[in-house]
């Protein structure tokens, strides 16, 4: 598909999101807002009901009868769409309707690859079976399949799938706005810590002992925590010596458009996190030239570990605080000693993340 052909590419998501501004810096509304920057005619399509705040004149809604029609996707007179389905058997009459329009069909697998069915037991053994095959279905109906290194590795060695579905692989990992770019500004020895923290999966704890441990084991290092907290963290701030309190802020939350500026100056984002898909944090600090330190979870942060790879960051050696600590550690004296280059890790990940430059070579378009 070339860019004279690419006249009208519309994004769905068949579950009714508040389509807000939130909603149109990641994933579906951020990749149908970027396909509009690049000269192409874009909205979202999802279902009703409209909610307060929505931005109605980039959102098409509709029954969710009407996703599974044919007669009503060819009616779109569209030339493509971005279904994000998760590659859930669920949407399967979706993807077969936009198919059936007659409607080039991407569709974005957004997960990490993990198995979610491990073989253990018979009846684990079974449901594994069912979901595979049935996934097979859904993934069947594409022209083309977006997705991550670590999906793509588990498409392409799982016998559910084979060669039909490997054809059709396209690296895309997970849509960044443009205007997370490394600036050439000097980074310090700062490292970020951003997300919900309130949130167990985020594992708030670990990160606090982390950063205790951090503080006794760097004399200059500062800390930086964005996003929601509770009263846990600011009891913890609070308690600790006045030298490390200095040196550690809770910042709160900080707007989609502060965080490059944030990026900018850092050396370090760190993801203490229990599991992640494509962690959007991680993936913004690196088109930002950040690098990135995580636990040792391979099995639950599969994406997260392939961050570190390519002189982009480094995995602690076991999954605890301590280690975690002393990983950080590691991290800002390769940055001391100039093993760490914020233009080669932001020139090395942004074509894999950002939006525009993700799109352009997907859709063969100028950006």
């Amino acid at each position: 598909m070339n860019a004279a052909t690419c006249k009208k590419i519309y994004t769905c998501t068949p579950v009714a999101f508040h389509a807000d501004d939130w909603f149109f810096i990641r994933d579906t509304g951020l990749i149908s807002s970027s396909l509009r920057s690049l000269g192409v005619e874009s909205k979202t399509i999802m279902p009703l009901p409209w909610y307060d705040g929505d931005q109605q004149e980039h959102i098409v809604r509709t029954a969710p009868t009407n996703l599974r029609s044919t007669r009503w996707w060819k009616a779109q007179e569209l030339d493509a769409v971005v279904l994000y389905s998760w590659g859930d058997p669920r949407y399967t009459l979706v993807a077969r309707a936009i198919r059936k329009a007659g409607i080039r069909l991407i569709i974005h697998l957004d997960f990490n690859g993990q198995d979610f069915t491990p073989i253990t037991k018979f009846p684990r053994a079974l449901r594994s079976y069912v979901i595979n095959k049935l996934r097979a279905l859904h993934l069947s109906y594409a022209h083309t399949i977006t997705t991550t290194p670590t999906a793509d590795n588990f498409l392409r060695n799982n016998s559910y799938y084979g060669p039909a579905i490997a054809d059709k692989l396209h690296p895309f990992v997970t849509p960044v706005a443009p205007h997370f770019r490394y600036n050439g500004e000097k980074k310090e020895p700062t490292v970020l810590c951003i997300g919900n923290w309130t949130l167990p999966v985020k594992r708030p704890d670990f990160m606090r002992s982390t950063i205790s441990q951090l503080l006794e084991l760097h004399p200059t290092v500062q800390v930086e925590i964005y996003g929601k907290t509770d009263e846990h963290s600011h009891a913890w701030h609070t308690a600790l010596p006045l030298e490390h309190r200095q040196r550690v802020r809770l910042a709160g939350f900080a707007d989609n458009a502060t965080l490059p500026e944030i990026y900018n100056r850092a050396q370090i984002c760190l993801c203490t996190s229990e599991s992640e898909g494509t962690h959007i944090s991680s993936a913004e600090a690196l088109c930002c030239g950040c690098s990135i330190v995580t636990t040792n979870r391979p099995e639950r942060l599969p994406m997260v570990h392939w961050y570190t790879t390519k002189d982009s960051g480094c995995i602690s050696e076991h999954d605890t605080p301590s280690s975690l600590a002393s990983a950080i550690t590691q991290e800002l004296n390769a940055w001391q000693h100039g093993q760490r280059n914020p233009q080669h890790i932001s020139a090395t990940w942004q074509p894999l993340f950002l939006s525009d430059i993700a799109l352009s070579n997907l859709f063969h378009l100028h950006a």
